[in-house]
């Protein structure tokens, strides 16, 4: 586990997601098969403002029998990674763990670039993108939004209202 304070949420592969995680007045999801490129680029361009330290988490590894096991992510191809660092949490007993690496300073475009892609279809690893204000958990499935200010939640699930998924809302 890898714990986010500022969003009070466990990055952690064998917990729920960081969406499931905080209440609805924090977060707000999309359904990949709700939207398109134009809208994808839109909602980052949104969350993710020019001149913002923007970083990343992902698990890069499992660890299985004390081995190390790449979660071929292949992120390199889309984004450079430079002064990450890695936090391993790996259980003695059994042996079982994750290796997480956090990445700083991250180029939007390329971070757009890479979430266009998983939009595609390209598999993809357990990885949030986040800044200040903003944690965005991408998948093939979903693009999750989560934030502890409620307020900036609240602007986006009026900008977006139409399209952002309503499912898990109470």
């Amino acid at each position: 586990m890898f714990k986010r304070n500022r969003f009070n949420i466990d990055f952690d592969v064998t917990k729920e997601t960081p969406y499931f995680q905080v209440d609805t007045q924090h977060r707000i999801r999309f359904a990949m098969e709700d939207i398109n490129v134009p809208l994808l680029k839109d909602v980052l361009n949104t969350v993710f403002q020019e001149n913002q330290n923007l970083s990343l988490i992902f698990a890069s590894e499992y660890i299985v029998n004390n081995v190390r096991r790449s979660s071929k992510a292949k992120l390199g191809k889309y984004l450079t990674i430079r002064n990450w660092k890695e936090h391993v949490v790996q259980n003695e007993m059994s042996g079982e763990g994750t290796v997480y690496i956090q990445v700083n300073h991250l180029d939007k475009d390329e971070v757009m670039k890479y979430c266009i892609q998983v939009y595609r279809g390209h598999p993809q690893s357990y990885i949030a993108f986040f800044n200040h204000d903003f944690l965005v958990y991408v998948s093939t499935d979903v693009i999750d939004i989560i934030s502890d200010d409620s307020e900036k939640v609240k602007k986006l699930k009026e900008r977006y209202h139409e399209t952002y998924n309503k499912f898990y809302e109470e």
